[in-house]
């Protein structure tokens, strides 16, 4: 108790802060795992996700590849909690029979985040888009909704899209070398962006969907062809000509 007092008065005199707990790696294991056992794929900002296919059963996920005295689970806060969710409190616990999440049935679309402090889990089954835009100061409509430029959905694989053409800095405009992908005709419905605003679309690997309307930024004018998963919320960005 004296330790914890000691710690609230010298945050509160030189504005230390008191971290959660993080983890750099999560695992999840179960008999709704194809594989078994699979590691969450770690976001820049320090969330944790996956996308793919779950079977109908349970859950767990641990802070360790297989299952052992040091290990904890991000469970549920309340008992039968779906992984298909709006948002669900979780909480650490060493009991894996506590542990577990329910997947109701076997499906390919499934896809789930853990938040950066493991307190928080949002599951979702994916819908396929069936749209794809680029739009920004960096192309030629501008910021009109109306007039972003079509992407191409990928014949071989519906949750892919491309897009190849100019971009380059317009002045006269607002952020006149940003850019970013809608799946409507319409800003801030449904939105793919970098996980830093201003973050060069060549060295991007990760995205994410929607939140803060991050953009990206060109430091040079050309043709660019860029691929981009919807469902796996990966990206590339190739500069073809200048």
């Amino acid at each position: 108790m004296r330790n914890i007092s000691i710690i609230f008065i010298l945050s509160i005199l030189f504005g230390y802060t008191v971290k959660a707990q993080t983890y750099q790696n999560l695992w999840i294991t179960g008999s709704a795992v194809p594989e078994g056992t699979r590691q969450l794929q770690k976001t820049p900002d320090g969330e944790f996700r996956f996308a793919g296919t779950l079977k109908d059963g349970e859950l767990k996920i641990m802070t360790t590849e297989k299952a052992g005295a040091d290990t904890k689970y991000i469970a549920p806060k309340y008992e039968d909690s779906y992984i298909v969710n709006k948002g669900i409190e979780a909480e650490l616990t060493s009991d894996a029979g506590k542990a577990s999440w329910v997947v109701p049935f076997a499906e390919d679309r499934y896809r789930f985040y853990v938040s950066s402090d493991c307190k928080k889990l949002t599951g979702e089954l994916f819908v396929p888009w069936e749209e794809a835009y680029v739009g920004g100061g960096a192309t030629d409509a501008g910021w009109d909704a109306f007039k972003v430029e079509l992407m191409t959905q990928s014949p071989d694989n519906e949750m892919v899209w491309t897009w190849t053409g100019e971009l380059k800095t317009h002045q006269n405009i607002e952020e006149p070398s940003s850019f970013k992908i809608m799946g409507l005709r319409n800003w801030g419905q449904k939105e793919i962006h970098p996980f830093v605003q201003g973050e060069a679309p060549l060295g991007t690997k990760l995205v994410r969907t929607n939140g803060d309307d991050t953009k990206w930024t060109i430091t040079k004018d050309g043709t660019y062809r860029i691929t981009v998963d919807v469902f796996n919320e990966t990206f590339k960005a190739e500069l073809i000509s200048q």
